[in-house]
């Protein structure tokens, strides 16, 4: 049995440009050490908070808590005081913390500098957060980061420390989340990555993927199968755009789509950081690849916004998408949308149109000889803005591949929520760009 699959890739060709400053997330604040959790349909950032540009030593009065639903509008939504935990009321040493839900309330993990991790509690996300015990949960060490686990009692694990302190360790969380069901175990991680790593890294991120827990710190990361360890390193998570070992981030999901946020100093020897967000993939061997070729192209403009005056919109910077679509990677770093049903979808939001767009065009690797792809205004059945047939009479081929076009039925101005409805295409076709 011969089977021919089909590779191809999509653009949206149009005349335009208009940008936003979305990279940094939000400019000239210090937003540092950012730790991404997604509650209730809504995304929650904590992150320290670098006092000013001119210091030369860390100064980090508080944390802050910013909210969004679409990821280009944040909202400043809770300020975490020292004042309401076992910290001096004045101190500069509001070093990373991270975010929880259980049990319908909120915590709120925190560094006291290098001294201890401590935990504070709040019934929303707009309460004040309260120290729960008095005392640190853990000491020394810092830096946590929390994993509620997918098993069936979906068991929360910490995670804290540094390289010079005995490496990383890792606890089970008792139900109340505020104190330890076991004895912290270091972990064990072996590679080259880590043995070149400073004493001084701490900067830990952990996240679990399939059947897989991800390690990360700085720029490098390693994998294991087992919470507990002995974790493998890998390498890096991504190159350039300051994704070195001063970077500490986190990495969520958010309908269908995988993203890396990460801090970076603005200058040698000063401690004010700001924060970005970029897209990022797994490989074919379920390796991390943050996008840093969309931050090359359109840094300013960020995550979850389009214009149409780019050359193209890569399928995979996609916003939303329907469940049965899957990003996979295909050669070198370029990535491709597969597993294709009738009517399935792509959300591409805050499209910028200038009104003097007048066709859309496709590109496939290949030629396809059947489906169309429609463009519709603000859902997948909203108004039909567009269609391409995929017929050969439709075809140019350039440079071995085949591009189709169609025309947008009306002028249409502004920011648009699009969406891309594919029908009737071969199951085993590829979307690349």
């Amino acid at each position: 049995m011969n089977i021919k699959i089909f590779y191809y890739s999509i653009f949206i060709a149009f005349n335009c440009v208009y940008t936003f400053a979305q990279n940094p997330i939000i400019k000239d604040i210090g937003m540092s050490d950012p730790h991404v959790r997604v509650f209730n349909d809504t995304i929650y950032l904590f992150t320290g908070h670098d006092s000013s540009p001119e210091d030369k030593t860390w100064k980090m009065p508080d944390w802050k808590v910013y909210k969004t639903t679409n990821l280009t509008d944040w909202t400043l939504i809770n300020t975490i005081s020292p004042k309401n935990n076992y910290m001096n009321d004045n101190s500069l040493d509001c070093w990373a913390g991270d975010g929880a839900n259980r049990n319908g309330k909120y915590y709120f993990y925190f560094s006291d500098k290098k001294r201890g991790i401590g935990v504070m509690t709040a019934n929303t996300m707009y309460d004040d957060f309260n120290d729960a015990l008095g005392k640190p949960l853990v000491s020394p060490m810092h830096d946590p980061t929390i994993l509620i686990n997918d098993d069936e009692a979906n068991t929360p694990y910490i995670v804290y420390g540094e390289k010079h302190g005995g490496g990383y360790h890792v606890a089970q969380l008792n139900d109340d989340m505020i104190s330890l069901a076991e004895t912290p175990k270091p972990i064990q991680i072996i590679g080259k990555e880590w043995e070149d790593t400073p004493e001084w890294m701490d900067k830990n991120y952990i996240f679990k993927f399939k059947d897989t827990y991800y390690l990360s710190w700085g720029k490098n990361y390693a994998v294991s199968k087992n919470i507990y360890g002995p974790y493998k390193t890998v390498g890096s998570v991504g190159e350039g755009h300051d994704l070195g070992e001063l970077a500490h981030g986190s990495f969520f999901w958010w309908k269908g789509q995988f993203y890396h946020i990460w801090c970076y100093y603005i200058r040698p020897g000063y401690r004010y950081r700001e924060s970005i967000i970029s897209y990022c993939h797994f490989d074919e061997k379920n390796q991390i690849v943050t996008d840093t070729r969309f931050l090359d192209s359109h840094f300013n403009y960020g995550v979850a916004r389009y214009n149409t005056s780019w050359e193209k919109i890569e399928s995979e910077w996609f916003y939303g998408k329907s469940d049965n679509l899957e990003k996979s990677h295909y050669i070198n770093k370029d990535f491709v949308i597969t597993n294709f049903k009738n009517k399935s979808w792509l959300q591409f939001t805050k499209v910028k149109f200038e009104g003097a767009e007048k066709y859309f065009s496709v590109k496939f690797e290949n030629n396809i000889k059947k489906g169309k792809v429609d463009i519709r205004l603000g859902s997948q059945k909203g108004e039909l803005l567009g269609r391409i047939n995929l017929s050969k009479h439709n075809a140019k081929t350039r440079n071995q591949n085949t591009v189709y076009t169609g025309d947008l039925n009306k002028i249409i101005t502004g920011e648009q929520d699009i969406y891309l409805v594919f029908k009737n295409l071969d199951t085993s076709a590829k979307l690349n760009w």
